[in-house]
């Protein structure tokens, strides 16, 4: 099955239903507040799993997925998956595995989220978003960045600009086109490395 970018795959505070195996493309795991404010705390891609906790039992999603990239996709009901996991060990430790790699990036992206500045945190997101879109070319808005950042537009408007100044990136009409990535690697904080170690 196929998602667009933006598309919802799973609502918080909603019993998971079904399970997403990306084939390509990415999904953001996103916290969302009061008022609607959104935060990413995790990113999915053909590494992982989405609702691999429901495998283990009826599980209802504190958080919001959304496809962050055009995502290719194998589905299957939580029930059936409940029965598969019953009958396999090794599946069973696939969502564990699963689960705990997301407690990663997530434990990761918070101490980068109050450590870092708005520049570098804007590198590696970019660089991860290159690394599962496998191209150095896709869509982006500012106002998606900045709610997966959890920032003000301003400030990924102004992040940009000075990425294009460095010859990183080129930005324009939505679209992303990373010109220099070892630029990018430079001006990125270590969690790009922690997290990119993290999914392989």
């Amino acid at each position: 099955m196929g998602f667009a970018t933006g598309d919802v795959v799973q609502k918080e505070r909603q019993v998971v239903a079904t399970i997403h195996f990306p084939l390509s493309g990415m999904f953001s795991l996103l916290v969302v507040l009061k008022g609607g404010r959104t935060l990413e705390t995790s990113v999915v891609g053909r590494e992982g799993m989405i609702g691999a906790r429901a495998g283990l039992g009826s599980h209802t999603s504190l958080i919001r997925v959304v496809a962050q990239l055009p995502v290719q996709a194998l589905a299957i009901s939580a029930k059936d998956f409940r029965k598969l996991v019953a009958d396999s060990t090794s599946m069973a430790g696939l969502c564990l595995r699963n689960a705990d790699l997301l407690l990663d990036q997530a434990r990761i992206t918070a101490a980068c989220n109050s450590f870092h500045s708005v520049e570098e945190r804007c590198c590696r997101w970019l660089l991860h978003t290159a690394d599962r879109a496998e191209s150095d070319h896709f869509a982006l808005k500012q106002e998606l960045l900045s709610e997966m950042l959890g920032v003000r537009r301003t400030s990924v408007t102004d992040a940009a600009n000075r990425l294009q100044k460095r010859g990183a990136i080129a930005y324009s009409r939505g679209k992303i086109e990373i010109l220099d990535r070892r630029v990018l690697q430079r001006l990125s904080c270590e969690c790009y490395r922690l997290l990119k170690r993290n999914s392989s």
